[in-house]
């Protein structure tokens, strides 16, 4: 019998989180609670506990996977006991981009974790229709890399990619390395990738880079010179922050060619528009993810996790327990101690 309360990762105030205990919640109409396995540290929510944004008293946590305990009045086409990882949305349904299968750009989308109750607790409630199986076998902090990797898948598939394409991905951190895993997965053609830290480097090449750049290679002047030896056909940006990355990707990709922008900005961009406008380059950007009737970049990440298992497995550097969130949080967010992504196991 589950208990009437739970455990739960709160923020109190700028840096600070920690346990609280919570009432369990009940599924509504339409949702199912979903007993949490695994939950990833992404660094948005680093930033966001920062800055004091996460809302106090509310669960963290966007990057959860785990079973399906109950079920709410209404809910058809999944079962109690099945394993599942959560698209952490809840939108109108009912708006444009909503039936065109772009809830991520919903008016009314709430991003569980940060706007709703997320992951970093015992329990979470979550809608129905944004739950998708997990392949028998896979591991929980595996599983919860679904959400990072729909990141990456969408921010290809909004830049038209197209396997054989030569991709720049600027940033080694889990959205960078995911975007290596996710454009060899897709058939790139060559993946080049820049990392600070060498145990990033290493783990681009374990995900299958086919070459790495370090900090001096990826300077704008080397980029450059890299684009003009070889025709760099999509760029993507996850480093986001203050960095000067967006003048370095139109430096580098071809005439034609695209920049997608994964990357969360924390101040204004300088953006030096020439290169863009003579190289007619694409700009585009990219917030998580698509579900639409034919496909759901969901279900694309974890059939891409499943088959590359190990691979995926690179990334994991961590795994806390939910009673040590604290620490789960120093860890992640202290880069030079080799930490790419903390799982919290509840």
């Amino acid at each position: 019998m589950t208990s009437s309360t739970m455990q739960a990762a709160v923020s109190s105030g700028p840096n600070q989180i920690g346990l609280q205990s919570l009432a369990t919640p009940e599924a509504d109409a339409g949702d199912v609670r979903v007993r949490i396995e695994a939950c990833g540290i992404c660094g948005s929510d680093l930033a966001l506990l920062g800055v004091g944004a996460l809302p106090p008293g509310m669960p963290a946590g966007h990057e959860m996977m785990g079973v399906i305990e109950s079920l709410g009045a209404d809910v058809t086409g999944v079962t109690v006991g099945q394993r599942v990882a959560v698209e952490p949305f809840r939108t109108c349904g009912t708006c444009t981009s909503c039936r065109a299968g772009r809830g991520n750009i919903c008016r009314e989308a709430k991003l569980l974790g940060v706007h709703a109750p997320g992951g970093l607790a015992e329990y979470a409630t979550v809608p129905a229709q944004r739950v998708f199986p997990v392949a028998e076998g896979l591991p929980s902090p595996i599983a919860a890399l679904a959400e990072p990797l729909s990141v990456s898948v969408h921010g290809l598939r909004r830049v038209a990619f197209e396997p054989g394409q030569r991709v720049l991905v600027l940033g080694a951190g889990s959205v960078g390395l995911l975007t290596v895993l996710a454009a060899k997965a897709f058939g790139a053609g060559e993946v080049i990738a820049t990392a600070r830290h060498a145990h990033q480097a290493e783990r681009a090449e374990a995900l299958g880079a086919d070459r790495v750049l370090l900090e001096r290679e990826a300077e704008p002047m080397a980029l450059a010179q890299l684009g003009q030896e070889r025709d760099i056909d999509i760029v993507v940006e996850t480093v986001g922050g203050t960095a000067d990355t967006l003048n370095a990707a139109g430096i580098a990709v071809r005439p034609g060619g695209a920049v997608s922008v994964l990357g969360v900005f924390m101040a204004p961009v300088s953006l030096q528009t020439l290169p863009f406008l003579m190289k007619e380059v694409t700009l585009g950007f990219s917030y998580c993810y698509e579900h639409g009737d034919d496909h759901a970049d969901f279900a694309d990440s974890l059939q891409i996790l499943d088959e590359h298992r190990d691979a995926a497995a690179q990334l994991i550097t961590h795994t806390l327990p939910l009673t040590e969130v604290e620490r789960a949080f120093t860890l992640a967010a202290d880069r030079k101690a080799g930490a790419i992504k903390v799982s919290v196991t509840p």
